[in-house]
């Protein structure tokens, strides 16, 4: 998958697209991303992700922003793994990009720019100002320009997970911090992480590393959870942890997560890492791990 950040680079003559942030890129995600390539692939064109940097929500209205489940940097990661996406290509939302037409968005980067002959997109889409561009809209655009609008159904036949619910970017965000990570990581289907950075590491029974992690990331509540940790290297092995979430720390101004691990465990101070959350931390698990170690 290539990464775009300017849609002057493309010079498409055809393209499948869809649109959206793809927060976490969960199961739903996933189920529409399927629809892109299976599309692409009838109209044997390359298939194009359009998202966004930052959240919509952040240049609209801040305080509704929620927290996110993925850098972007991350999201382009999950985007690749799943083979569907040829290009990601990344605008920046801002204030002029949150006042542009439905039209001109679909005409100048869509049509102009994309190429674009077929946009899948979930059956609740909509874009430009005033979210004007609607399926419907954009249905009657494309008998104009030359593209079908192809629909994803939010709430598909046998598509529910364990509990029930259907998958969304917001019931998982609403699950991690209920401290429900087993839904969670269900609806991603991969364990929940979180980037960061080491500012305290310390010595005691054990090895303790405290990491900060940006306050735009959606975090569970302060609790202990089992997890593992790995610096943020491809080549760096995932080591097994007791992750203790704790309130923002008030010198940093960042909720910090403080890593319970092996005390021969080697991580320095300011060195980037990955948190992932596994599931809660059980009684017996938050007094003994790593065979003898205990945990204070």
């Amino acid at each position: 998958m290539i990464v775009i950040s300017d849609p002057r680079e493309f010079n498409l003559s055809g393209s499948a697209v869809s649109i959206g942030m793809f927060d976490g890129v969960h199961r739903g995600h996933r189920r529409v991303l399927r629809k892109l390539r299976e599309r692409g692939l009838a109209l044997q064109l390359p298939t194009v992700l359009v998202t966004f940097d930052h959240h919509p929500l952040a240049t609209l209205r801040p305080a509704s922003c929620p927290a996110l489940l993925s850098t972007l940097e991350g999201r382009a990661d999950l985007l690749a793994s799943t083979g569907h996406v040829d290009y990601c290509l990344v605008l920046k939302f801002d204030q002029e990009r949150s006042t542009e037409s439905a039209d001109d968005f679909v005409r100048r980067t869509l049509v102009s720019m994309l190429g674009m002959r077929s946009l899948i997109v979930g059956e609740n889409f909509a874009c430009g100002s005033g979210r004007q561009g609607n399926i419907e809209y954009l249905d009657n655009l494309g008998g104009y320009l030359g593209f079908d609008v192809r629909p994803v159904p939010l709430r598909p036949p046998n598509a529910c997970i364990e509990n029930g619910a259907h998958c969304s970017s917001s019931e998982t965000r609403r699950l991690i911090q209920l401290g429900d990570i087993t839904s969670a990581n269900a609806m991603l289907n991969r364990p929940h992480e979180l980037p960061g950075t080491v500012f305290g590491p310390s010595d005691s029974a054990c090895r303790v590393i405290d990491v900060a992690v940006p306050r735009d990331m959606c975090s569970p509540p302060v609790g202990d959870y089992a997890g593992t940790v790995k610096r943020q290297d491809v080549a760096a092995p995932w080591i097994g942890a007791i992750l203790q979430v704790r309130e923002q720390h008030s010198r940093i101004g960042a909720r910090t997560v403080r890593l319970l691990v092996e005390r021969d465990t080697e991580i320095a101070l300011g060195e980037a890492m990955t948190v992932r959350f596994l599931d809660r931390a059980r009684s017996a698990a938050s007094r003994v791990a790593f065979g003898a170690m205990v945990l204070i």
